[in-house]
């Protein structure tokens, strides 16, 4: 969630992934994020110098990889 993304990162750490979902809302079980929602997130991080180059490697690579054994 936002609040979730937003905690993490206002605590420093890159101890967490983000990826396209379904949203968790009772009203729009089916309902999913869309495909762009995470590489716009993280553009924005980028270009606001809110997070590291060095933690989006680690969300975005490192934490994924390590999940799915890549």
């Amino acid at each position: 969630s936002k609040s979730n993304l937003k905690e993490a990162l206002s605590k420093g750490t890159d101890r967490f992934m983000i990826e396209t979902d379904y949203i968790d809302d009772l009203e729009k079980p089916t309902a999913i994020m869309a495909v762009t929602t995470v590489p716009k997130k993280v553009s924005a991080w980028v270009a606001n110098g809110q997070v590291p180059m060095e933690s989006i490697y680690r969300i975005c690579k490192d934490i994924p990889d390590s999940l799915y054994h890549r």
